[in-house]
């Protein structure tokens, strides 16, 4: 299991809930440890990407198309059905 990381409060762009921590969903070991991982708020499941700042952002389309199918990914979403 990844290992979560405090952040600046921040808050969800979908949902507004505020998140003070993130935790890598796409098999990333940790955070940093790539360019960009992705993470999911735990309120709404919705899917952001953590840059090496720490900072949330919206995933592009391309995005969005290269992660949705990642088996953890997958997994996560389906949690939220």
């Amino acid at each position: 299991m990844a290992k979560v990381v405090r952040i600046s409060p921040r808050s969800c762009p979908c949902c507004d809930t505020k998140l003070e921590g993130v935790e890598p969903i796409d098999g990333t070991p940790e955070l940093g440890t790539v360019q960009i991982n992705v993470t999911v708020c735990d309120c709404c499941g919705h899917f952001m990407m953590v840059e090496r700042s720490f900072i949330l952002r919206e995933l592009t389309t391309e995005e969005f198309r290269a992660v949705i199918n990642h088996p953890t990914v997958v997994a996560e979403w389906r949690r939220w059905e």
